[in-house]
């Protein structure tokens, strides 16, 4: 079976032959796995591990977004960033500039410069598609992960204006999603029209909710976000893309409203967050929508040996993969202080668990 098929299966919860496995890291992570295996490129380290998905985007052509001399790298939005070293192996690129911060009014938001389509290669996403032909192939973490609320608008307004903007002025936070929008809308349609119905999985990268609860109430969602990402997912719908919705959290409130946008995963299962109970969600939602993820990477993959991620991984899977509807991944990326025996031992124990159970 080839992996385009797994994940086909799996989605329409059906068992496939193994359950799927799916990837990500940071790119610290990855410079470290790949030294340690004596492997020379991403795609030969997901081969490696027999990870089920490749992710495409567009090129990049628009104007320069990092400065070698101040370190300073902007997004498309005119957010910008820098670069801060956490140990000998991590770090970040926390914000530094929210370029919309003091913005006053729907007038001065006109004058702003926003992205525009011109500045992407889409011909690139064809390239990719033809490449990964026997893969399940998602739009790729970054500008091919559209998102509302996390990136752009925290970003462009800084958090604490972004949620009073929620609460208070919501004629200029609809306005600001609007424009957002503007650029957004023209851009999915160009990329999955790229694909050419072959791009399986379209990824909304947002997120709604922290440790122990959202961000905001689910009334204040319904309002702020839902109509922005009701048009993402009836585009995406016009191109017979599933729907990957990506949010960090507790945000089991959330979805049954997702499931209403026509969701149909959810990733992560962040399996340490508030009410994120891996046999408790399949029980509730297990026909309806698949999960992604759900092997803990903010402890047991940092902190434990292989064992006890073998051991996490055939309860998990004991939960979550039997009538498909699961794929295995980490909660969130594949740090660089994650030891590397500790990522193999994850895919081997799913490997030898969907060899006992499927």
């Amino acid at each position: 079976m080839i992996s385009r098929e797994r994940v086909l299966l799996a989605l329409n919860h059906i068992e496939p032959d193994r359950v799927p496995f799916f990837y990500r890291d940071v790119p610290e992570a990855e410079f470290h796995v790949l030294k340690e295996l004596g492997l020379s490129s991403r795609d030969e380290l997901l081969e490696y591990l027999g990870v089920d998905f490749r992710w495409v985007g567009p090129g990049y052509v628009g104007p320069k977004l990092f400065d070698p001399e101040t370190g300073i790298k902007r997004d498309i939005w005119g957010i910008e960033y820098k670069y801060v070293k956490l140990g000998e192996r991590n770090g970040y690129w926390e914000t530094v500039s929210n370029p919309l911060a003091e913005c006053k009014s729907v007038e001065e938001l006109e004058e702003y410069e926003w992205p525009r389509v011109e500045w992407f290669d889409f011909s690139v996403v064809t390239e990719k598609v033809r490449k990964y032909k026997d893969y399940a192939i998602m739009t790729e973490p970054g500008f091919a992960s559209p998102s509302l609320f996390q990136c752009p608008v925290q970003g462009l307004l800084g958090q604490e204006r972004a949620f009073m903007d929620v609460i208070s002025d919501s004629e200029f936070f609809e306005a600001m999603v609007e424009k957002v929008l503007e650029f957004q809308l023209p851009f999915i349609d160009m990329m999955l029209e790229a694909g050419g119905g072959r791009i399986d999985l379209f990824r909304i990268g947002d997120d709604f909710g922290t440790q122990r609860g959202l961000l905001m109430s689910p009334v204040q969602w319904r309002k702020a976000l839902r109509p922005g990402l009701k048009a993402m997912c009836e585009l995406a719908e016009n191109h017979h893309a599933h729907i990957y919705m990506h949010s960090c959290g507790a945000v089991r409130d959330l979805i049954p409203d997702l499931l209403e946008l026509g969701v149909e995963v959810l990733d992560p299962l962040q399996v340490t967050a508030h009410g994120m109970v891996p046999a408790e969600l399949k029980e509730a939602y297990g026909d309806k929508l698949c999960f992604s993820g759900g092997v803990d990477e903010q402890h047991l993959l940092r902190e434990g040996d292989e064992r006890a991620v073998c051991e996490s991984v055939v309860e998990l899977l004991d939960d979550m993969a039997k009538g498909g509807g699961f794929f295995i991944g980490p909660t969130h990326n594949f740090e660089a202080d994650i030891p590397v025996g500790n990522i193999l031992a994850m895919y081997r124990a799913a490997g030898d668990w969907s060899q006992s159970n499927y």
